[in-house]
Order: structure tokens, then sequence, then C-alpha cells
């Protein structure tokens, strides 16, 4: 064996030749369309650096300073010599904090020494993340034998762990410190080594485990993590026997075979969603909680299946179709148009009364800008944009709610996610985040039907969503490598679950999963910006930045972008390329954008627009119009003895739009005496006292008016605020009386809106107030909002 390796690779080499001899996929991982540029090459600029230091001055930037809770789950973690229970029976909190604020850091040192001078210096993040980072390298498990040799950080949950948690926990440290190498290069040495022994340790472990619950369910992780290894770590250290013991190919070797020895012990996404195997994908709410309907798991899980299983060797037709057999089953049966799907633990239908953890919004968020990477569907991007079927306005009053089966194109994901989902799950000073969020909510606090817990059927997985407790499973399903239910139950009208009921304040004291997982969105979103391939740059999506590009790139070329995008539809780009040297950009124009263009020629939306350029500077113009759509189809889907809801709900470009009732805010409890005190780290009540229950009039829909004009107090500087706006969308509504549109069971949980169109002359007198304008701003923008409503002609 190689030196300092001993007999136990001898082994795992035989094991791994022995999968890859009996295998058909190639031993090299296909390449991808695209990759990231490196942190470090990146700079934000405009709104999206004001975003970036706004979180890095509030709850994700003092966590690892305060006492409040959640924050304990990071300061006093084992990772870091502390003593702190883990919560939940794993650890994974403080690696989920290095996933987020890792790259937060790269960024902002970036941008340079003026961005890095507006941190807030009590916070220390900059100190904070480089110790923490010199903590985990310094204690890696340096052993030459047992089980625990090469891991890194606790060896709390293996072997043998029955939740799944010990061979995936440690993934999150592994990605966050070969972020941090990309942004600090003196570390790559003893990042790569440590990140190389780990894996080793877990693919000797895969060879003897099973695979359970969490780590069956995201095994896509542990993909990503070796195929990162094996594109950036092997080329770089092939030579270096300290940093890679089995040699390049041998690592190349362990790496692909631990991959897809992982794959086959793991959750068989596919099988799940097109329904060939035991465990399948529910057409409507999940009354049980369990691992494979659990909403995180299927963003971190099933929406990077696909892109993984490419790099494996799949088709590029057949990841594809894998992608769009996700995204279409999510759409029809789960669809939401704010969270790309209802979840507010497990699966919960399309009512817009339902949530979706904010955990599940920043995984999908990641699981999306990789299958951009790698399948090359600028599609997908726009997923990250807006959510639904699309149809013109001519033709929107013919349509009705979509049939079972229909095929959703894979515009309007990824933007809809960081534009819309992402702001509203934390107020707009980022101290405070939901648990949950709805597209309906005109109440974050506690509210219940009047019923004991006991007989709330509702309660499916927290008690009080503090403890981890399974419920309505059938028995034995939950012992197996997959985990959980195998028997799904719901109806139409579906029940808000506990988490609905008692997790949509905005707060500190939830469960811990999201207050330390939400710090990646912002800066993963930003990372993704920029890509490149070959002699080419592509502009995933048009944010305020610079960059330097790698010297294979137009030797080395730079680029500029200045826009205030999403709150405008133009942007302009400046490429600088060195004499002698050529690239070519591909720009991604979003799906919606019908009639863009790029220096006044025609740019087709839906696709990436390839621009040759020659050496020298080149300035493009990118225009997006942004006309206003009005999407029905949303809420529940109906069936023999029930019509559809065939609600609507208003968009323009890649945001979403909504009624956002004057707040009042109260504080519920302020943690005053957990030191040091940090006053906005509390929890709130947010009720409203204005009429919600609108019906938007689609009779003219050219009375439906964008109005331009910011509030007086808007800026970039505080692009979300919740007491401003960019712009907003005038709309003809009647109010409807609170017997035809109010309360869920006596709670301030709204009901499902009533099925549409409403035919006010068919109701009771007073049902239908007169006609009037309503103002709806963006969905982001909001705490309390209502973004899916009944209509009528």
């Amino acid at each position: 064996p190689p030196p300092g390796q001993g007999a136990g690779a001898e082994i795992m080499l035989a094991v791994i030749n022995q999968v890859l001899s009996l295998s058909a996929e190639p031993p090299l991982p296909v390449p991808p369309a695209w990759t990231p540029l490196p942190l470090g090459l990146l700079a934000p600029r405009g709104w999206a650096l004001e975003q970036l230091l706004l979180q890095a001055n509030s709850l994700s930037g003092y966590m690892p300073l305060s006492t409040f809770p959640g924050a304990d789950t990071v300061n006093q973690s084992v990772w870091v010599g502390g003593t702190a229970a883990p919560k939940g029976g794993t650890d994974q909190w403080l690696p989920y904090w290095a996933n987020g604020n890792v790259p937060l850091l790269m960024l902002l040192r970036a941008a340079g020494p003026a961005a890095v001078a507006r941190l807030d210096p009590a916070a220390q993040l900059g100190p904070v993340v480089d110790r923490m980072m010199q903590y985990v390298l310094g204690h890696v498990n340096r052993s030459k034998s047992g089980p625990g040799a090469g891991w890194i950080g606790p060896f709390l949950n293996e072997p043998g762990d029955t939740n799944g948690h010990g061979l995936w926990d440690p993934l999150n440290m592994c990605r966050a410190l070969l972020m941090y190498s990309e942004g600090e290069p003196s570390s790559r040495p003893a990042v790569a080594a440590a990140v190389v022994a780990h894996l080793t340790a877990e693919a000797r472990l895969l060879e003897s485990d099973p695979v359970y619950k969490w780590a069956a369910t995201r095994w896509p992780t542990f993909v990503q993590v070796c195929l990162y290894v094996v594109d950036h770590v092997v080329p770089q250290f092939a030579g270096a026997r300290a940093v890679l013991p089995l040699g390049a190919a041998g690592t190349t070797k362990l790496l692909m075979g631990a991959s897809r020895l992982f794959r086959a012990k793991g959750m068989d996404w596919r099988g799940y969603y097109n329904g060939s195997s035991a465990v399948r994908f529910p057409t409507g709410p999940v009354a049980g909680w369990n691992t494979h309907d659990h909403g995180v798991n299927n963003a971190e899980g099933a929406l990077a299946w696909p892109a993984m299983d490419r790099r494996l060797g799949a088709a590029q037709g057949e990841a594809d179709a894998a992608m769009t057999l996700v995204l279409s089953r999510l759409d029809e049966y789960q669809g939401q148009p704010n969270a790309l799907f209802c979840a507010d633990e497990v699966f919960c239908g399309r009512a817009p009364h339902r949530g979706t953890e904010t955990c599940a919004v920043v995984e999908a968020m990641a699981s999306l800008e990789q299958a951009f990477s790698v399948l090359g569907d600028p599609s997908l991007v726009d997923r990250l944009e807006t959510l639904a079927a699309e149809y013109a306005l001519s033709t929107l009053l013919n349509t009705v709610c979509p049939p079972r089966g229909w095929r959703i194109d894979h515009t309007r994901r990824l933007e809809a996610l960081a534009f819309n989902a992402l702001p509203a799950a934390l107020t707009d000073d980022m101290w405070t985040h939901v648990y949950v969020q709805q597209a309906n909510s005109v109440f974050a606090g506690d509210t219940h039907p009047p019923l004991s817990e006991e007989q709330d059927p509702s309660r499916r997985r927290h008690s009080l969503h503090y403890r981890h407790v399974e419920g309505g499973c059938t028995a034995g399903s939950a012992d197996g490598p997959a985990g959980g239910c195998r028997a799904h139950r719901h109806s139409l009208h579906d029940v808000p679950s506990g988490e609905d009921q008692t997790a949509n304040f905005y707060g500190v004291s939830h469960f811990p999963c999201c207050i330390t997982n939400f710090p990646q969105g912002w800066p993963k979103f930003v990372a993704s910006a920029v890509l490149t391939h070959g002699n080419a740059f592509a502009v995933a999506s048009f944010l305020p930045l610079n960059a330097t590009l790698p010297d294979a790139v137009g030797g080395g070329a730079t680029l500029l972008i200045e826009t205030s995008y999403p709150f405008a539809g133009e942007a302009v780009l400046t490429v600088s390329v060195p004499q002698g040297h050529s690239t070519t950009a591909y720009l991604r124009i979003p799906g919606w954008a019908a009639g863009a263009s790029v220096n006044g020629q025609r740019a087709a939306n839906g696709t990436v627009h390839a621009v040759p350029l020659g050496s020298g500077l080149a300035t493009l113009r990118v225009r997006l119009p942004q006309p206003i759509r009005v999407e029905r189809g949303w809420g529940v889907l109906g069936n023999v003895s029930s019509p559809p809801a065939d609600a609507a709900v208003v968009r323009r470009g890649p945001l979403l739009f909504s009624l956002r009732p004057a707040e009042q805010r109260r504080v519920v409890r302020d943690y005053r005496r957990l030191l040091p005190y940090r006053p906005l780290a509390v929890d709130y009540e947010i009720s409203t006292r204005e009429a919600w229950s609108f019906a938007l009039d689609l009779s003219d829909l050219g009375a439906l008016r964008f109005e331009p004009l910011a509030s007086p107090g808007w800026a970039e500087s505080l692009p979300f605020s919740t007491s401003e706006y960019p712009f907003s969308v005038r709309v003809p509504a009647r109010l409807l009386s609170n017997a035809t549109w109010g309360y869920w069971r006596g709670t301030n949980i709204t009901a499902q809106p009533p099925a549409s169109p409403i035919d006010c002359d068919a109701l009771p007198s007073g049902a239908c107030g007169p006609l009037e304008q309503i103002r709806l701003v963006p969905f982001g923008s909001t705490n309390l909002r209502i973004a899916v409503f009944p209509w009528s002609h």
C-alpha cells in the first residue's frame, strides 16, 4: 500500500476495483456543462453587496458570539471543542453555519478592503471563520487505523448509525473547508489532505455500513464533494503523496467507486418519482412524518439526483428527462408560487395556507445551481425565478386548472426562490427568520383551532417544533435503507400542520436547522452568477458584480456587470479581453423575457445567447422586458366532487407580487438575560387589522397597471424592505365577506381561497364589495401577504 495508508486502503481499493469492474459506467466523471468561478475571483457590487453585508452584520454573522436560542449550536458545538448536547440527535448545525458563512466571508473579502471595513467589528466574522477552519483542520483524526481514522470533526454517529447522520453530517464541513481554500489559497494543501482523508474514511465505512434515512436521501451531497475533489484537488496535487496517499489515479478510482456505492445504497429517487418503487411520490399532502417525503431531503437529494447521475455517467438525455420528471411532479402536486413546492416538514400539497420550510428553500437553490452547472439548461436558473406554467394574456381567460400529466416548462425556478422565497423567510433586517412561510399568511405567530394538541391531527413531526418524533408510519417501514412511511394519507381540504400553526413567526427560537442553514442562500446564489467552460463564460444571473476570469478564458478577461436587476430590466456588461485573445459570452435570457435584446439584436427568451468577443473592450447592453403576467391554476387541483381552486397570481419579471396589509408587530420573547444581549434577536408576533380577502377582477386584463414609482424611503441598500417598495402593481379587486373567504377553523390562518371564478351576482348580498384598486408589492418585501387570489370576471 502507499506510504502511511496501511492495509485498510489496499482492501478498500480491492472493493472499489470490484465495483468498477462490474460497472459499465466511465471511470472518470462526465465534465459539467459549466464550472462556477472559484471564490475570490468574483466580487459583488451594488444591491448584492449590500445584501451580503446586511447578512454578515446581523443574525448570521453574530451567532458565534451570542447566546440567544440557536446560537449555542454554533459557539458551543463539539466541532470547535464545545460541550453543547447535539439537538435532534445530531451535530450538523455548525457545518450548516459554516457552509453559508464561509462563502459569505470569501465574497466580501473579494469585494475589497472597503467592503471588509464595513463588517461589524463586534461580530468578528472574519477572525471567527479563520479560527474555526484552523480548529477543524487541527483536530482531524490522524490515526492510521480504526473506524475513525482520517475523520473530520466529532466521530459521533458511526459506525452503525440508524439515522444516517454520521455519513452525512461532516459533508457540509467538507464543503466549507473547500470553499475556504478557494478564497484563502495558503490553506489549500491542509484542506485538500483533510478532505481526502475524510472521504477515504467514509468510503471505508460505506463498504460495511448500511445507509439509512438522512444519508440515504442526501447521497448526492457525498457525490458532489467527491467530484469536486476529482475535478479540482486531484489535478492540483497529483504528485503530492501527503495529500493523495493513493496517488491521483488511485484517489479518483476510490472516490468514483464510493460515489456509485453510496448511490446504490441510498434512496432510489428515480423509482420514487416515477412510481416504480415501494416508496412513491405523494400526489397530495402527507399525514405522517418520514424522511423520503421530507421537503429538505427532496430539495437536497431529489433535485440534485439528475445532475449527479449525469456526472457519474448517465446520458444527457436521461438526466434531462429525470430533471423534467422531478420538477413536473413537484409542480403538479406540491406546487407553490413562492417556494417551488409545499413542505412544512413533509409534502403538504397545493393549498396556499400551507408552508415551506426555510431549509427547503436554500437547499433547493443550491441544488438548482448545481443542476444548471452540470446540465447547462438555462431554464433551471429561471426556476431560481418563477414557478408555474405561464400563459399569454390573450389566452389567459380560456385557461383552466392544468390537467394531470401536463408538462410545465422548466423556465422559472432558481431566481423565484432567490428573489421571492428567500427574502420572505427573513425580516428585512435579517435578524429573525421563519421556520415555514406561506403564500397566503396574514398572521405570523402561534395560532390554534379550538382543539387540544392531542386531538389535533395536524401535529406530525415536532412537538412545538423542537423535538424529533416520528409518527404516521406503517409498522417496520422506518428500518430499511430508505426509511420512512410507505403509505400516504391526504385529502383535498387538508389541515395546516403544527408547523403552519406555530412556526411561521419571525424569531430565533425555532428548531436550529433553519437558523444555521439559511445563511447559504444569498452567498451561493451570488457565487453562481458567472461560470466558465473552455474559452467561454456564462452569465447565469444578471447581478451587479465584477469578475476576473481564469487565464483559459480570454487570457484572463475581466467582466463588470452594472445593473439593478431584478429591480430593473436592463444590465450593462463590460468585458475586457487582453490583446491577442478572444472568448465567447453566453448570456442567460429568462424564459419570461419575450422581446429581450442584446445590443439591440433580438435574443430568444429561454436560451443562452452567445456573443463572440475579440480582444479589447466590449459593451453588451441587455434589455429584458418585464410585462405583467397573470397565472391561473394555483391552489388545490380538485376532484370528481370538488372544483379546482383555479386561483390566480400576479408576476412581473422574476418577481411574484402580493398584497401587503399593514403590520402590527410585538415582541413576545426578547432573551435579554442571555448575554451579550442582542436586542434585535427576538421572537415577534405580527398581525394586521386591514382587510385582505380580495378577489381579483380579471374582466379587463389591461386594467392591471404597473406603477414604476418607488415609495419615498426605498433604496438599494435595503432592497427587500417590508415597509417600502421599489415599484408596485395596481389591480382591480373586490373585497369578499368573511363568510365567503375568511379564516381556517377559528384561527388566524387564512382559509383556502374559494373556487374561481367568483360569481358575485349569484352570491348573497354583501358577499362581494364594490370594485376598488389594490396595490401589490414584491413578495420578498412582505412579512404578511396574500399572493394567491380568487378571481372574478
